[in-house]
């Protein structure tokens, strides 16, 4: 539905829509000047023939839902010429004043460097029977709008009008894909069920005798598929009651069923063509020995190396993306890239395959996904399912370590978390069959050291050290690097008050922001005032807050799919010295929990007037199904409970 690009004419497209069947164009300098026609030529369905029963209505309105997909239809025709005309129609009915608001438009995507798009009915049905054409001038065309990238996916919105609760909107358009304008193989994922109410999805396939007959695979039960001669039908069963919704859940293309349409194809063949692709990228241009030469001067290590080129490949070249055309596919000569100083995550990832085996490095890229994990949603060998390019290297005995250039503040060593497990193809290497990529145990690790001193005054001064390291680091990277002293100090102070109370002043600092290759040190100086009175002090009661803050973060309120946990490594390092005349008679007990999901320590040491609490708990990454998460949110509650941390004091007179 609404897709949110904000409805804006950009670029000074023109459109114009007629109706009666003849044709106005939409016009665009660089584009075809049949991008867009807008024909309006089909027949107009009646509120009678679309309109649910009234029983199934009230069910709709008992269930809660504001709108609902009455059908969403798919007609695929595959032309001997190798085109790909698709013909969606949607239907929907709207049952609240807040859906209208929410939901009243209606869109599409299209790609202008290969497809072209006609509109053939967009028009809304009342229950009196009015049928009303959308307003031809209402219509917006939007780009892809991502920041630093430019490409030619196009977003048609329709908004709908007039739109009133038992309104049923019609959208009807075919988009036509010229397959051979594409270096890669076409393919189709068509999911089946969606977070909203569908009454009925149907897809119909037919191809001429000299094309190329697609193959299907379909995961959805609900969906019934037979084949005929040169065609296919598919349609689902019954109504598809919308898909629960956690706050948590995995990515919905790792959950949604779906029926995937594709040029027959198999995962080598499409690795070698990718490879041919990204080949014709390698440059042979001296500028590119110049630099590896100057990257490696002083080097003899191999892993140092990677580490350098993958440094100088992140942050010295810059992330842009030309990507109108092929630009989207094939990458640009290596040597424009290093020129240029920017390029889109396959340029990037080139540059660095190209200077790093101009230093004898077995480099390599490969494709991945930043929204898929789960193998068995790639029910087809195609490249559709990734949309995002890395590089390898293979130090030997199956030593492979990767990096993606598109992140300039992880360190070059690792993955970025958000590539933990990702599905990923080998390019060229050994590219035989998808695979994961390699995760971490434990995403989250800090560790916090607390020198508090408890005053004659009755305060407490505490000089803080957080440390966070690996995936942590890179994340307070982001956002501090960018930022001027002033705005740093104002974030750290409020980043240390929404943990410790808005009452408190530190000094705040910040150290090892200059390198990826750093963990990040977040310094503080705070007083308490006023925490106790020296003569009536016997015991004193601490929290270990980040623990706390930490272990409350970690919780999960998944209801319907597994919790994918990140892990934990933390450590602190809790001293407290008492002021003189007073000793630490008792330092409190030892702690060691083991859980299914970790293990939480404490021990204590007594020094005199000093008294010192070391803390670790470990929790390492894992999928927690459903039925355990009660388990493993009352584990972090234990956590949390004994972060509580209580010593008692002898000496000195009491009052």
């Amino acid at each position: 539905m609404n897709k949110a690009l904000g409805l804006l004419l950009m670029l000074g497209w023109a459109l114009a829509c007629a109706a009666g069947g003849t044709e106005s164009k939409l016009r665009q300098i660089g584009y075809s000047a049949n991008l867009l026609r807008c024909l309006k030529t089909a027949r107009h369905s009646s509120y009678r023939e679309l309109a649910p029963t009234p029983d199934r209505v009230h069910a709709l309105e008992s269930a809660g839902y504001g709108s609902v997909a009455l059908s969403e239809e798919h007609q695929f025709k595959l032309l001997k010429n190798g085109q790909v005309e698709e013909t969606v129609t949607e239907t929907w009915l709207y049952l609240t004043s807040s859906a209208i608001e929410n939901d009243g438009n209606l869109g599409f995507w299209f790609d202008a460097a290969s497809q072209r798009a006609e509109i053939q009915a967009a028009y809304v049905l009342q229950p009196e029977g009015v049928s009303t054409d959308v307003e031809p001038d209402l219509l917006q065309i939007n780009t892809d709008n991502s920041p630093n990238i430019f490409n030619d996916s196009l977003f048609v919105t329709i908004p709908l009008t007039p739109l009133k609760p038992g309104s049923i909107a019609v959208l009807r358009y075919k988009i036509v894909t010229a397959s051979k304008k594409v270096p890669l193989s076409w393919s189709r994922n068509l999911f089946s069920a969606y977070f909203y109410p569908v009454e009925r999805f149907q897809v119909d396939v037919s191809w001429d005798s000299d094309a190329r007959k697609p193959t299907w695979r379909t995961d959805d039960s609900n969906l019934a598929c037979h084949e005929e001669t040169a065609a296919l039908h598919c349609a689902t069963l019954g109504a598809v009651a919308p898909l629960p919704y956690d706050q948590q859940m995995p990515a919905p293309q790792d959950l949604l069923p779906v029926l995937t349409l594709a040029e027959p194809d198999d995962w080598p063949a499409i690795s070698a063509r990718i490879r041919t692709l990204t080949d014709s990228a390698l440059a042979k241009d001296q500028r590119l020995d110049a630099e590896i030469g100057r990257l490696s001067n002083g080097v003899a290590n191999p892993r140092q190396l990677f580490k350098r080129v993958a440094a100088f490949v992140a942050r010295d070249i810059r992330y842009v993306g030309l990507e109108h055309g092929h630009g989207g596919v094939i990458p640009r000569p290596t040597s424009a890239t290093l020129e240029r100083r920017f390029g889109d995550c396959k340029d990037k990832a080139m540059l660095f395959v190209d200077l790093a085996r101009r230093a004898g490095l077995d480099a390599y890229p490969v494709l991945t996904s930043t929204k898929r994990r789960a193998l068995n949603k790639l029910l087809l060998p195609s490249s559709s399912y990734f949309n995002h390019m890395i590089a390898c290297v293979n130090f030997g005995k199956d030593q492979e370590q990767c990096t993606d250039l598109t992140d300039p503040e992880t360190a070059g060593s690792r993955l970025p978390h958000t590539l933990h497990g990702a599905v990923a193809l080998t390019v060229g290497q050994d590219g035989a069959a998808p695979r994961n990529l390699p995760s971490e145990p434990f995403t989250w690790v800090a560790s916090v050291k607390a020198e508090n001193r408890l005053t004659e005054a009755g305060s407490v001064v505490e000089t803080l050290v957080r440390r966070y390291e690996s995936h942590w680091a890179a994340g307070l990277r982001r956002v501090l690097a960018a930022k001027s002293k002033a705005e740093s100090e104002r974030w750290l102070l409020e980043d240390f008050r929404a943990v410790m109370g808005d009452q408190v002043a530190p000094s705040v600092s910040v150290q090892g922001l200059e390198t990826s290759e750093a963990g990040i040190a977040l310094n503080s100086v705070t007083e308490y005032p006023n925490l106790f009175t020296l003569g009536q002090l016997t015991s004193y009661q601490e929290s270990d807050s980040w623990l706390r803050d930490l272990a409350n973060d970690a919780k999960t309120s998944n209801r319907h799919y597994p919790y994918r946990f990140e892990g934990i490594d933390y450590r602190s390092e809790l001293s407290f010295r008492v002021p003189a005349g007073r000793r630490v008679a008792s330092g409190g007990p030892k702690i060691d929990y083991v859980s299914a999901w970790g293990e939480l320590h404490r021990h204590v040491r007594q020094d005199g007037e000093v008294v010192t609490a070391y803390t670790r708990l470990e929790m390492p990454k894992a999928e927690i199904p459903v039925a355990k998460i009660a388990e493993y949110n009352r584990f972090l509650e234990l956590v949390g409970y004994e972060s509580r941390f209580r010593f008692s004091l002898s000496g000195g007179s009491q009052q």
